[in-house]
């Protein structure tokens, strides 16, 4: 375990905000989540170091097609699954294409997983790159023949000014240091290029209904917990401007909301339980029905840009003749 001062201020003056456990029992350690006093940063403290943080991942997290399907149903429920996945992926990758005006370029998906984001993306046309620490990176290789480096982004060792777009999914929380993150993208990024970012929102309504049960704090796994006043920061700190920020997501994706109100029904611990030879049908079932019932309240959460998960799309922040902006 590392003790950190603040990644966006530097300053080591924290109130704790709540103690959580880890939701997969890898261990009975309770996790701080703190609050910088400086800059409103939510942060985890202490936290794993970066040789510790890989025991807290099981094979289960992210979704893989290989996983054990040792009966019909199952079988049924990982196509419809796959379908659902990517029926919603499909749905970021449009909104992607239409805010930046790109059917074609060089796009690297940070924290890649199995790479189901960067098969969207090839087959409309963009030249595909990723980055993995996990063993997806394998099955995104193999399986999906993509070209994906298993590390993190500082061992891919990228050119300058190579890439137009940049994405972190659901994976700028998760690093140790999001500003040197953050300060690599715009190395690698070229001058025109784009940076987007999605990430729970601790401003959301979400966070003010549940707190310290709100699905999204996936402690240790989380180190960080943004909002739009801080992520802006730590952007603008990295050289880049926000363009937009989108509150919405799919219809029939209410990100954290079944899961905070039913924890059992969690999809990671359905694979989980599958991987055990478990049958967790009925969670399936329940968490489907959930899902549809729910779906209208995050869409009246996003009016009220108040979404438990945004979309942050930035470039850097330079004048068309190259100069930096003031």
């Amino acid at each position: 375990m590392e003790y950190v001062n603040c990644n966006l201020c530097g300053l080591d003056d924290t109130q704790v905000l709540f103690k959580k456990k880890d939701k997969f029992g890898i261990t009975e350690d309770e996790f701080n989540v703190v609050e910088c006093r400086g800059c409103g940063l939510l942060y985890v403290n202490p936290r794993p170091s970066k040789e510790e943080i890989e025991k807290f991942y099981p094979e289960t997290y992210s979704w893989k097609e290989t996983l054990e399907a040792d009966s019909f149903i199952t079988q049924w429920i990982r196509k419809l699954e796959k379908g659902y996945r990517y029926h919603l992926i499909k749905d970021e990758v449009s909104k992607v294409v239409k805010f930046t005006g790109r059917r074609f370029g060089k796009v690297l998906d940070i924290g890649c997983g199995t790479g189901d984001r960067l098969d969207v993306f090839r087959s409309v046309g963009f030249e595909t790159y990723g980055v993995e620490t996990s063993n997806s990176a394998e099955y995104a290789k193999e399986h999906l023949k993509l070209n994906v480096i298993k590390g993190d982004l500082f061992s891919a060792h990228f050119p300058d000014h190579f890439f137009d777009m940049v994405t972190l999914y659901n994976v700028l929380e998760h690093t140790h240091n999001p500003t040197r993150v953050s300060e690599e993208v715009q190395r690698i990024l070229k001058d025109d290029g784009f940076l987007i970012i999605q990430v729970p929102n601790k401003n959301s309504l979400q966070y003010k209904i549940f707190k310290k049960r709100w699905a999204a704090f996936d402690v240790p796994r989380d180190l960080y917990y943004f909002q739009t006043e801080t992520l802006g920061s730590l952007l603008k700190k990295a050289g880049f401007k926000v363009m937009e920020i989108d509150h919405f997501m799919n219809w029939w994706h209410p990100p954290t909301m079944v899961i905070s109100l039913f924890p059992n029904l969690d999809p990671q611990k359905a694979w989980q339980a599958e991987e055990k030879k478990g049958n967790p049908f009925m969670k399936r079932v329940f968490w489907i029905g959930w899902t549809l019932i729910l779906s209208p309240f995050t869409k009246l959460e996003s009016l009220m840009d108040k979404g438990a998960i945004i979309t942050i799309y930035s470039r850097k922040n330079i004048f068309i003749d190259g100069s930096k902006q003031i």
